[in-house]
């Protein structure tokens, strides 16, 4: 059966079934793109600020941006594999040898609460949270290695253990928030553009 514009129906669904696949791996990408921009900025980005985990602001407004723009389940999963497959490369500076894992942990954390999160996902205060959170896993999975390898980290030798971990829950609240932000002004450009 043809439909009006000569094509079978075999070959509509062949077409819709390919563009959908091919929205999906463009999807992905761009969700992995976020990851790797995060630590592009987090080692690149010089700030005065000398607070454990300010780096916190940009590097979790772009997991939540991420997470708040697809419908994807692994979205933030996504972007932390981005961020994994970036820290493979040893040419950022980073001398800690679990700089991959700790900062791949957000993400699946976000992934986790948000799809647990029901009707709170929608509110700003639970993203802010769940991005609080998230981003408190860095310091949290630090204190784990330190205790069980030895290895010292230089932000527990000067601010002990408290500040580190408030801190970089303070700074993933902050992004959050920018995250939510932008995110809805995004969707307000696009639906504007799309009437």
């Amino acid at each position: 059966m043809e439909n009006i514009f000569g094509k079978s129906q075999a070959q509509t669904t062949s077409g819709l079934s390919h563009n959908g696949a091919l929205r999906l791996t463009l999807e992905a990408l761009l969700l992995m793109g976020l990851g790797a921009l995060a630590v592009l900025l987090h080692a690149r980005l010089r700030s005065p600020i000398s607070v454990p985990g300010h780096h916190g602001i940009e590097f979790m407004a772009l997991l939540m941006l991420g997470r708040l723009s697809s419908n994807l389940r692994f979205a933030s999963t996504l972007s932390s594999l981005g961020i994994g497959l970036l820290l493979l490369f040893p040419v950022f500076g980073f001398n800690d040898p679990m700089m991959g894992f700790n900062m791949m942990l957000p993400g699946f954390l976000i992934d986790f609460i948000y799809h647990f999160g029901g009707q709170f996902s929608r509110k700003a205060w639970f993203i802010m949270l769940i991005a609080g959170f998230s981003y408190m896993l860095i310091p949290l999975s630090r204190l784990i290695i330190s205790a069980f390898t030895g290895y010292q980290y230089g932000a527990f030798l000067k601010f002990g253990p408290i500040i580190p971990v408030a801190s970089h829950f303070t700074f993933g609240l902050m992004g959050g928030l920018l995250g939510t932000g932008v995110s809805k002004i995004l969707k307000k450009l696009f639906s504007k553009l799309l009437q």
